[in-house]
């Protein structure tokens, strides 16, 4: 089945970093690169990551 929903990215990039954040915070410095990554990428790219952490992009529909 092809289910096809608009993602609000910005939220999406929001709950990423939110995640990663808390790493960096405690000075783990592959978790400071990783939210500058998450900060600068492509909505393609924050999908393929939401995907690799196996979350339910319908969290992010818009509507």
């Amino acid at each position: 089945m092809d289910e096809r929903i608009t993602i609000d990215v910005e939220r999406l990039r929001d709950a990423l970093v939110n995640e990663t954040g808390p790493a960096a915070f405690a000075g783990s410095p592959w978790a400071i690169v990783d939210v500058a990554a998450l900060e600068d990428a492509s909505p393609l790219d924050l999908i393929r990551e939401a995907e690799r952490r196996r979350w339910d992009l319908r969290r992010f529909a818009v509507g």
